[in-house]
């Protein structure tokens, strides 16, 4: 197995009185697909957060090129490696094309750069047929393929999806399970969580299951097909 982009060790996270996380470790390895279960209210989403560097935990370390340091010093250098998308996708006012073309903005790309960068996301996502539509007006299940091209023309090295598939019909779902499959071969590191892992035993390595505050390694199903 590869070396892990990042190891996160540690986490703890309380809200009041109520320990959410206790001395959580997760490694992430490019090309490997992690699926995260647990009841609502268990931890997942705040885990996800967390690793992302939305959510700061009350401890935590992270392992990253070698060398080790507390989340609040390592943060914010990793930030762009890793992108979070909620379940519900976030588009902007505008068409297909304006919101995968938005992250590039921050990037040193020049205008034509940009250009011939989102024409290859919206082949790559097969949306091109829908780049001039506006993005609003989209079912939910093509606005979280959207939200996929959107992260994966930034490259990052680790993609984190909160239930991505909760709102999506089969044809959807059988679409952004073959783009999420795309990105884990070319090296992308995945974290999904799921109330519906069946979704995706064929693309997951490993599957942890979160209760009490602590990941648990649980067996996935044999399995092997597509939804």
């Amino acid at each position: 197995m590869n070396e892990p982009l990042f190891i996160f060790r540690g986490i703890e996270k309380s809200f009041a009185e109520n320990e959410i996380l206790r001395k959580v470790d997760l490694s992430l390895y490019p090309a490997k697909c992690i699926l995260l279960s647990g009841k609502n209210g268990s931890g997942k989403t705040t885990l996800l957060k967390i690793v992302a560097g939305l959510e700061k935990p009350d401890v935590a370390e992270i392992e990253y090129a070698g060398k080790t340091n507390s989340w609040k010093k390592a943060i914010r250098s990793i930030r762009k490696e890793i992108i979070y998308l909620h379940q519900q996708p976030f588009l902007f006012s505008g068409n297909v094309e304006s919101n995968v073309a938005y992250g590039l903005r921050f990037t040193s790309l020049n205008r034509k750069q940009c250009r011939e960068s989102v024409i290859k996301a919206l082949e790559w996502s097969r949306l091109s047929d829908l780049a001039k539509i506006q993005a609003n007006t989209l079912s939910g299940g093509v606005q979280q393929r959207v939200a996929f091209t959107r992260a994966w023309i930034l490259k990052p090295k680790v993609l984190l999806l909160d239930e991505p598939m909760s709102n999506m019909d089969q044809e959807s779902r059988e679409q952004a399970f073959f783009l999420l499959c795309r990105m884990k071969s070319a090296g992308m590191s995945i974290v999904i969580t799921s109330h519906v892992p069946q979704y995706f035993y064929g693309l997951a390595d490993v599957q942890f299951h979160l209760s009490n505050g602590k990941l648990v390694q649980s067996e996935l199903s044999a399995c092997n097909d597509s939804p």
